[in-house]
C-alpha cells in the first residue's frame, strides 16, 4: 500500500511540525520539473504519431494524438492557474490533485493504445513502443520522485497494459522483453524510493536543525535578557544595600573622634572591622565592575621589580608566619614595562591566594628571564588544583575546599580580578598544578631597559600630602551636598562640618538650587549621590550647577551604591570622580582634598597665563 500524497510514514509522521514545510518543498519541486516533463511527453507523442501513421489506421492515430494534446493543454492550464493562485493555502493541494488526474490520464493514453496496437504491428514497432514508454516512464520517475503517488499515477497505467499485452504473445522474444522490462522497472523504482526517502530525510533534518538553531537563538536571547535583569537587580540591590552601610560608616567615622570608654572603643573597633570586611567585598565587586566597564586605563612605565617584591614580602610575611609558612621572595634585578599599581594588584592577589591555600611549608615568589620577557612565578605547596577545576578557579565566587564559605579563606574574587587585570595589561597568565603537590601561577611581563626611565622603588604615597594638608584645604570651604537618603545626608553633613566645611545640604537638585542661588558666594565643591528621586542623577545636578555658575571646572564628586559598569563609564566620560558606597572616611577626605587642591592649582595656572 502506497503512502498518501507527499507523505511517507517513515519520514514525515502525521502531526509532524515539519510536514507542512516539507509538503511545500515537494510541491515546488514538482512544479519546477513539470514543464519539461510535459514538453517531453508531447514531443514524444508527435514523433510517435508520425512514425505510426503508415502502419495503423490514420483515424486511430489522429484520435490518439488529439486526445493527448488536449490532456496536455488542460494540464498546462492547471499549472497556469496554480501559478496565479499560489497565495491561496488550498492552491497547492488542488494542483497536486490535478497532477494526479493528469498523470493518470496521460498514462492511460500511452499504455492502453500502445498495448492494443502491439497485436497489429510488426516486432520492430513493438520495440519502438517499449523504447518510447521506458523513455517516458524514466522521465516521469525522475520528475515526480518527490511525490511517489503522482509518479505511480503515470507508471502503472502506462506499463501494466503493455506488459500484459506482451505476455499474451507467448514467444521467446516477448517473454524476454517482459522479463527485462520488469527487471529494469523494479530496479529503477527501488532506487527512486531510496532517493525519495533520502531527500525527505534531508529536508526533515534540515528543518529540525533550523528549529534547533531557532531554539538556541531564543534561549540565548532569554539568557541575555535574564542576565540583564540579573544585573539590574544586583545593581539596585547593591545600591539599596550600600545606602545604610554608607550611613553607618559615616556615623562611625564621627564616633571614632568622640571620647569613648575602653569597652566602647573595643565595640567601635569591632564594628569598624566588620564594616571593613564588607567594604573589601564591595571593593572586589567594584574592581570587577571597573574592569568589565573598560574605564581603567593602564599607566605604562618602566620600573625595577625588586622594590615591589620587597614591599610585598614585608607586607605578607606576618600573614604567612601566622599560618606556619615561610614566605621566600627571591631578589630580581630586572625591570619591567607595565602599570605598577595594576601589576601590584595582580601579585597581591596571587601571593594572598598562595598563603591561604598552603597548609604548611613555604610560598615562593621568583622571576625567570625569557628573552625580552620576564616571567614572575608564585609557587605554593597546597593541595593542588584538579585539571577540571583549573579553568573554573578564575570564575567569580568559585572556591575550592570552602563549601562553608569561610570568609577567612577569601571571597572567591581574587583570581577573577587577576585574570581580567592581566588581560587588560596584555600579560600572559598561566598555571601548572599537581594534586597534593602544589601550584605555580606564572605571569609573563615585558622586560624594560634598565637605563630607560626607571622609577625609584620608594614611590611616594600620593595620599600623604593630602592627609597632611587636609584640615587646611577643607576648613571654611562652602560645600554642596545632595543625597535623597536622609540618614546618608545627615551623616555626610556632620562629617564635612567636622572637617570645618560650611555645608548646604539638600535631597534633590531643585531643592539645592533654591538654597544656593540667592547666595553671592561660589561653592568650592559639589558632592552628590548618583541616583536621586524622580529619575534625577547626580550628573544632572552637577551639570546644572556648573552651568549656573558658568564654571565647567567646578570641583565635583559622585558617590553611588550602583556598581553597574555603565555608571562607571558614564562618570568617566564626564571626568567626574566616582566613589562607591560604603566610602571609607579617610578615602573620602583624601579625594575631596585632592579635588580642591587640583582646582586651586588650575585656577592659579589660569590666572598666571592671563597676566
Amino acid at each position: 500500500m502506497q503512502p498518501t500524497i507527499g507523505q511517507s510514514s517513515s519520514v514525515t509522521p502525521p502531526g509532524s511540525s515539519y510536514s507542512a514545510r516539507i509538503r511545500q518543498v515537494q510541491v515546488e519541486a514538482l512544479r519546477r520539473s513539470f514543464p519539461f516533463a510535459l514538453a517531453g511527453s508531447l514531443i514524444s507523442a508527435c514523433v510517435s504519431a508520425y512514425a505510426l501513421h503508415d502502419v495503423l489506421p490514420l483515424r486511430e492515430v489522429l484520435l490518439w494524438i488529439v486526445a493527448t494534446l488536449i490532456v496536455g493543454a488542460l494540464r498546462f492550464g492547471a499549472m497556469i492557474v496554480y501559478d496565479h493562485r499560489r497565495a491561496d493555502p488550498e492552491a497547492a493541494r488542488r494542483w497536486v490533485r490535478h497532477m494526479l488526474a493528469g498523470n493518470l490520464c496521460s498514462g492511460i493514453l500511452w499504455g492502453l493504445p500502445f498495448a492494443y496496437w502491439t497485436f497489429f504491428v510488426p516486432l520492430e514497432y513493438q520495440l519502438f513502443f517499449i523504447v518510447i514508454l521506458f523513455g517516458l516512464g524514466t522521465g516521469a520517475i525522475y520528475s515526480n520522485y518527490m511525490m511517489l503517488p503522482v509518479m505511480y499515477a503515470f507508471e502503472i497505467p502506462a506499463f501494466a497494459p503493455m506488459f500484459i499485452a506482451l505476455a499474451a504473445q507467448p514467444s521467446a522474444i516477448h517473454l524476454a522483453l517482459v522479463s527485462a522490462g520488469l527487471a529494469y522497472l523494479v530496479a529503477t523504482l527501488a532506487f527512486i524510493h531510496r532517493m525519495n526517502r533520502t531527500h525527505l530525510d534531508a529536508l526533515r533534518l534540515g528543518y529540525e536543525n533550523l528549529a534547533l538553531l531557532d531554539q538556541v537563538r531564543q534561549e540565548k536571547t532569554a539568557a541575555e535578557r535574564s542576565d540583564l535583569e540579573k544585573s539590574r537587580f544586583l545593581a539596585a540591590a547593591s545600591h539599596d544595600l550600600r545606602q545604610p552601610v554608607h550611613a553607618v560608616n559615616l556615623f562611625l567615622g564621627l564616633l571614632t573622634n568622640e571620647p569613648l570608654s575602653k569597652h566602647g572603643r573595643y565595640l567601635v573597633d569591632n564594628i569598624a572591622s566588620a564594616l571593613s570586611a564588607m567594604g573589601h567585598l564591595f571593593d572586589a565587586l567594584l574592581n570587577l565592575s571597573r574592569l568589565d566597564a573598560g574605564v581603567i586605563d593602564p599607566r605604562w612605565e618602566a620600573f625595577p621589580l625588586n622594590p615591589l617584591l620587597d614591599q610585598l614580602r614585608a607586607e605578607y610575611t606576618p600573614q604567612a608566619r601566622e599560618k606556619g609558612l615561610a614566605l621566600r621572595v627571591r631578589a630580581c634585578s630586572a625591570s619591567v614595562w607595565s602599570d605598577p599599581m595594576l601589576l601590584e594588584r595582580i601579585l597581591r592577589n596571587l601571593i594572598s591566594n598562595a598563603i591561604v591555600h598552603s597548609a604548611g611549608g613555604r610560598v615562593l615568589v621568583g622571576c625567570r628571564g625569557l628573552g625580552d620577557q620576564l616571567r614572575i612565578e608564585v609557587w605554593d605547596n597546597g593541595r593542588g588544583i584538579p585539571a577540571p577545576e583549573q579553568e573554573r578557579i578564575f570564575w567569580e565566587f568559585h572556591q575550592l575546599g570552602n563549601p562553608e564559605r569561610d570568609r577567612s579563606k577569601g571571597l572567591g574574587l581574587g583570581l577573577a580580578i587577576v585574570r581580567r587585570t592581566a588581560k587588560l595589561l596584555g600579560h600572559a597568565l598561566g598555571l601548572r598544578s599537581q594534586e597534593d603537590r602544589g601550584t605555580v601561577f606564572m605571569l609573563t611581563v615585558p622586560a624594560a631597559d634598565n637605563a630607560a626611565g626607571i622609577q625609584t622603588a620608594a614611590r611616594p604615597d600620593a595620599s600623604l600630602p593630602a592627609r597632611r594638608n587636609a584640615g587646611d584645604a577643607l576648613r571654611g570651604q562652602l560645600t554642596l551636598l545632595v543625597d535623597d537618603d536622609a540618614q546618608n545626608l545627615a551623616g555626610l553633613s556632620m562629617l564635612f562640618e567636622s572637617w570645618g566645611c560650611r555645608v548646604i545640604a539638600a535631597t534633590s537638585g531643585d531643592a539645592l538650587l533654591e538654597r544656593v542661588l540667592p547666595l553671592a558666594e561660589r561653592p568650592a565643591l559639589i558632592v552628590s549621590d548618583y541616583r536621586l528621586r524622580d529619575h534625577e542623577t547626580g550628573i544632572h545636578v552637577i551639570e546644572r550647577l556648573r552651568e549656573e555658575y558658568n564654571d565647567p571646572l567646578l570641583p565635583a564628586l559622585l558617590i553611588s551604591g550602583d556598581t553597574d559598569p555603565a555608571r562607571l563609564a558614564e562618570a568617566a566620560a564626564r571626568a567626574i570622580p566616582l566613589l562607591h558606597k560604603p566610602v571609607q572616611v579617610q578615602a573620602l577626605q583624601e579625594q575631596v582634598t585632592h579635588l580642591l587642591q587640583t582646582a586651586g592649582a588650575q585656577r592659579a595656572a589660569g590666572a598666571g597665563a592671563a597676566e
